[in-house]
């Protein structure tokens, strides 16, 4: 699926040309989920929403053409971006020179901790490709030290998804892996038209705030979403079976009852509070050896 690009200013329409002659512009590859964005009311929520200040050190990811690169740069942040696309390597190097450092290949295939600065604001945005938005995401609210702010464009689905609360049709894995991790808003939705060429759905802005969570909190909502992927591989069935298969020797009929659940419910309409109050209910040595609290010796 297409991804949102901004185009720089007095760029000839994307599409013209397919980049082979020198000064072309590159035309937007299907393969890697191109498409440039026409509507300058996106750039500006993007940078509205993530609020960087000079000191600050911004991750793009996908500039494109960079014209939210330059919105960025101007802001006097440190920019650091990565693109996969070799064929902008000279036009954005040659443009931005000093003002921003970018980064050439897939991000999903860098180690990006050791780029992670060691102090200051520390913020990431861009037009994610729709095909994979999610991991992208997750590997940046996986990082040891996770951007204070995330604002993406992405498929209007998706951010629907990573909004929605449970008991509702949109929600699921996503919505509370990214929700138990981070403050999560959905921004404005732009139409196929702010795009071209033109995508099939629509986009819309997603932001994200990391939440500090100390060592435990943070291994007890890795529990709950453990828990959670239980419950969710057979939505149709009752949860306190998934979940006797998943941890066959806990009383999960009496932990239903303890946390005040029905024992006829299903996994998608337990509210996060609940949710880890389940947590809470299973004793240290019930768990998978790889979710329990490490020994002083870093083995369990």
């Amino acid at each position: 699926m297409p991804a949102s690009r901004f185009p720089p200013r007095g760029c000839p329409r994307p599409g013209r040309d397919d980049g082979g002659r020198p000064g072309a512009t590159p035309r937007p590859k299907k393969s890697l989920g191109q498409n440039f964005c026409i509507d300058p009311r996106l750039g500006e929520e993007v940078l509205a929403r993530l609020s960087p200040a000079s000191g600050d050190e911004i991750w793009e990811l996908g500039p494109g053409p960079g014209a939210l690169t330059r919105l960025l740069v101007e802001t006097g942040a440190t920019v650091r971006a990565f693109e996969i696309d070799e064929r902008w390597r000279s036009e954005l190097e040659t443009r931005f020179g000093e003002r921003a450092t970018f980064h050439w290949g897939d991000f999903l295939e860098l180690d990006p901790a050791p780029l992670v600065p060691a102090g200051g604001g520390f913020l990431a945005c861009g037009n994610l490709p729709y095909y994979c938005a999610t991991p992208m995401i997750r590997r940046l609210i996986d990082l040891a030290r996770p951007p204070d702010r995330l604002v993406f464009v992405v498929q209007e689905e998706v951010a629907r998804k990573a909004v929605a609360l449970p008991d509702s049709a949109a929600y699921g894995f996503l919505s509370a892996q990214l929700q138990l991790r981070a403050e999560v808003k959905m921004g404005s939705i732009f139409p196929p038209s702010s795009f071209r060429p033109a995508p099939k759905v629509s986009s819309a802005i997603l932001e994200l705030r990391p939440l500090t969570l100390p060592p435990d909190e943070f291994r007890r909502r890795q529990r709950a979403l453990w828990l959670l992927s239980a419950m969710l591989r057979q939505r149709r069935k009752m949860a306190v079976n998934l979940l006797r298969q998943a941890l066959p020797h806990q009383p999960w009929e009496a932990i239903f009852e303890q946390v005040g659940l029905s024992r006829g419910c299903r996994g998608e309409t337990i509210p996060f509070a609940t949710l880890l109050a389940m947590v809470d209910a299973v004793p240290e040595t019930g768990w998978p050896h790889a979710l329990r609290v490490p020994g002083p010796s870093g083995s369990p």
